[in-house]
């Protein structure tokens, strides 16, 4: 039987969506194409897959029968080629990390600053997803380091190492002077807060700190860019909470910081499989992310 995994993945993607185009934009395809993909598949199984109306999409029974196998197929598959490339990256000197937006836009420069100085050189490949995606790509293989905020819920399979703590405060335009300068929910309610996206870290750290002081959280703006943010504060249509870290104000003209007694804190660290056996390499960038942790805290 001459089955592709490819064929096994687009069955599998569309038992589990029974949507010709849901599944076709997953696969980045024409509906068409989609339509013609499966029935080679039907072709080589001598099988009908899915019974099909101009109004619906379900299994036959024979797609039902075989679907757990294939599930089976495909994410040993998937689990083997992610596998396989992380014993790449540590063959070509390669290392994936994934950081939150806004540790993505501080700590990691830093970092690929400092490991650009090894012979050979380091190529760091950088993602920046919000934070239960960023464990999620750990787990998956696609990263060996997620950067993040710690994760109260626990992580059996993965192991924390806090990097420094930093408070949130406000960023605003040169003109405007918050007039506030301790951490007060209800106070900080009255200012045209901008915020991140629900969902992110920075977000749920913030609503949860307001409603154990019992003062709804509703932010002007949820902004996911730190750029776009930072023109937000510049043309003062809001002022910013947030770590400390997110925007640096040496950098962005016409925008200031204040800090705030008692403020909101987060913990950042770095998250690594339990099960890893880490190379020279990660383990080098583990010890750059450490040093990286230590000097920002000292300086805070």
């Amino acid at each position: 039987m001459n089955l592709t995994t490819r064929q096994l993945r687009i069955f599998v993607l569309l038992a589990e969506t029974l949507s010709f185009q849901r599944t076709a934009e997953m696969l980045h395809v024409t509906q068409p194409t989609l339509s013609k993909l499966l029935k080679e598949t039907e072709e080589t199984l001598g099988v009908k897959l899915f019974e099909r109306t101009t109004r619906m999409v379900r299994l036959s029974r024979e797609g039902q029968d075989i679907l757990d196998t294939a599930r089976k197929i495909t994410a040993l598959h998937e689990k083997g080629m992610l596998e396989l490339d992380q014993r790449l990256r540590d063959r070509h000197n390669r290392v994936a990390i994934a950081a939150l937006p806004t540790l993505a836009a501080s700590i990691i420069p830093l970092l690929i600053q400092s490991l650009a100085r090894r012979h050979p050189p380091v190529r760091v490949d950088v993602f920046d997803p919000i934070a239960n995606e960023a464990l999620q790509l750990l787990r998956e293989r696609r990263v060996d380091i997620a950067v993040t905020t710690m994760n109260e819920a626990g992580a059996s399979d993965l192991v924390y190492q806090e990097l420094y703590t930093e408070p949130f405060v406000l960023f605003h335009s040169v003109q405007v002077k918050p007039g506030i300068a301790h951490w007060a929910p209800a106070e900080l309610a009255r200012l045209p807060l901008i915020s991140m996206p629900p969902g992110t870290s920075v977000r749920v750290l913030t609503e949860r700190a307001f409603q154990a002081a019992s003062q709804p959280f509703n932010p002007v703006y949820s902004l996911r860019d730190l750029n776009t943010i930072a023109r937000f504060v510049q043309h003062d249509c809001g002022i910013a909470l947030l770590p400390e870290s997110s925007l640096d104000n040496a950098t962005q003209r016409g925008v200031r910081k204040t800090r705030l007694r008692q403020a909101l804190s987060r913990s950042v660290g770095m998250y690594v499989r339990r099960e890893s056996q880490p190379s020279r390499l990660l383990r080098h960038t583990l010890d750059e992310l450490r040093r990286l942790g230590r000097d920002r805290q000292s300086s805070s």
